[in-house]
């Protein structure tokens, strides 16, 4: 005879985030930048920024996604940003600058200063 046992694989849902939002990262500055993930179903998300020692608050839908904007500073850093639903986690070494994203291929000859003519 064999018995199966049933237990939650998440007893304690915890904040996500995507795997954008980490330590060492940089954000743009002086903006309202996005910032979003997973939190428990129909939770209350607080975000706390050092740079500017706001709290933003927002909340999780019935599948735990959330999202908010949240006001960047001047250039500078390192800063925190602590975002809780019940269990906190920090994002650490944060720097606040200009984020530029370059791409293509062969066609990349023109320096960022631009040509003259």
């Amino acid at each position: 005879m064999m018995f199966a046992v049933s237990l939650p694989l998440f007893s304690k849902a915890a904040i996500r985030l995507p795997y954008s939002f980490s330590d060492n990262m940089v954000l743009q500055l002086k903006t309202d930048a996005d910032i979003w993930g997973w939190a428990k179903p129909n939770s209350t998300v607080q975000i706390n920024t050092s740079w500017n020692k706001k709290k933003y608050t927002t909340a999780a839908n019935s599948e735990g996604k959330w999202k908010t904007k949240i006001t960047t500073a001047a250039a500078g850093g390192p800063y925190e940003i602590t975002i809780s639903d019940g269990n906190p986690i920090t994002i650490k070494n944060i720097l606040i600058g200009e984020v530029w994203l370059c791409s293509g291929q062969s066609n990349m000859e023109m320096p960022v200063k631009g040509f003259k003519d």
